[in-house]
């Protein structure tokens, strides 16, 4: 059986939700139907690792998009896509059925990366909600957690655990705790909190596998020493998922490219969030896995399959953190020569000024409130004097 509409959307996260919004405000009567993996309707991620394990009133209900009430509006949760015909303007789901479309978003986002070992339900990297239930299901007061990886997720979810009473151990592969984005001695500061709330961490290693046997886990590191735990947690990046845009003969390189307009190298198909690799005004072509990225690109895209030809020229977009009373935003390139930067104290924070070539790369607030919009003014239009950097932001 095949079925005809004028927009689809392929995804069920954040970029995926703003999209349908953003087509629903600029064409009300045009036919749109969001397909997902997931068995959850459009929802909002971040709380996955932050609000749901430090808010215990918070209200999980209210991260779902109100989208899902507009009748207007078809949903297909649960469903695998199981090919793209570009030429034809359909996609095939799994169970055979046919969907036309005029306008396609490619908004797959990513699937995280894995070590060897094999599949079990306590193994699992924090992604969606299916991963979040089952986490809370096994994650008990006294339960022994190890979590891989060091990046936002990773301590955020580290904390978040350690604070409902259970043993952690966060293992990351470098000296110090997020010394990748943060210089030295922040990064030392930073890995403090998670010292005095009693995480024990092991720096400078690897896991090269698991396995899992009466209900425990055991993780091997690189070096040869084993960890044992009730659960193990995997945070150690995400691979676009660009299988099914390749195959439509779709233009990839880590992630779906697209252009100014999120337009990929077919003129019907667009492209938003996690998988998208466009040319951002600020920093070059680029791919971004942060929550501004998808609400921007996928309000964007939606706009454009419209028929607007508007340039995407959200630059920079904003990464954050806030764990353990510690509140970190950045804009911009912030891996790239972290040490040679300029490092403002300011209001019992810091704003660091992270430089390449004598420029102003990227600019990151610790335990500072100041404009990011200002912030990305000053990568696009950088001083003369980098002495005048520092005069050019203020708290807010």
């Amino acid at each position: 059986m095949q079925y005809s509409y004028k927009y689809i959307i392929l995804g069920g996260g954040m970029a995926c939700a703003n999209a349908a919004m953003e087509i629903r405000k600029y064409d009300r009567k045009g036919t749109l139907l969001i397909v997902t993996q997931e068995t959850d309707k459009p929802y909002y991620r971040p709380p996955l690792s932050k609000e749901f394990w430090t808010e215990p009133d918070y209200p999980k209900e209210t991260i779902y998009y109100n989208i899902s009430d507009d009748e207007s509006i078809d949903i297909l949760t649960g469903t695998t896509v199981k090919q793209i015909n570009a030429d034809q303007q359909t996609i095939e789901i799994e169970s055979g059925e046919i969907y036309q479309y005029e306008k396609l978003l490619y908004s797959l986002g990513g699937a995280p990366k894995w070590i060897d070992g094999l599949e079990s339900e306590r193994v699992l990297a924090l992604r969606n909600l299916k991963d979040y239930r089952n986490l809370r299901k096994l994650a008990k007061p006294g339960s022994k957690v190890i979590i891989v990886g060091g990046g936002w997720v990773g301590t955020e979810l580290a904390a978040g655990l350690k604070l409902n009473d259970m043993d952690v151990t966060l293992v990351f592969p470098n000296e110090i705790l997020n010394e990748k984005r943060l210089p030295r001695m922040l990064a030392k500061e930073f890995q403090q909190r998670f010292v005095d709330i009693g995480v024990s961490l092991i720096n400078n290693t690897y896991a090269n596998s698991y396995s899992v046997e009466d209900n425990q886990v055991s993780l091997t590191l690189e070096n040869g020493a084993v960890l044992k735990a009730d659960i193990l947690v995997l945070g150690i990046g995400l691979k676009p998922n660009v299988e099914l845009a390749e195959a439509a003969g779709l233009e990839v390189g880590n992630g779906v490219i697209a252009d100014k307009y999120l337009q990929t190298s077919n003129k019907h198909i667009y492209a938003a969030g996690d998988v998208l690799n466009y040319p951002d005004v600020i920093i070059g072509r680029n791919r971004f896995e942060h929550e501004e990225q998808a609400e921007y690109s996928g309000k964007v895209a939606g706009r454009n399959m419209t028929g607007a030809e508007e340039v995407y020229n959200h630059g920079a977009p904003l990464s954050y953190t806030n764990v353990l009373d510690i509140s970190i935003e950045g804009v911009g390139e912030m891996s790239r020569n972290r040490d040679d930067a300029i490092i403002e104290e300011v209001a019992g924070g810091y704003i660091v000024y992270y430089l390449f070539k004598g420029k102003p790369s990227g600019i990151l607030t610790y335990n500072v409130k100041v404009d990011m919009d200002k912030a990305r003014e000053i990568l696009v239009n950088p001083p003369k004097k980098l002495d005048e950097l520092t005069r050019m932001l203020r708290p807010i």
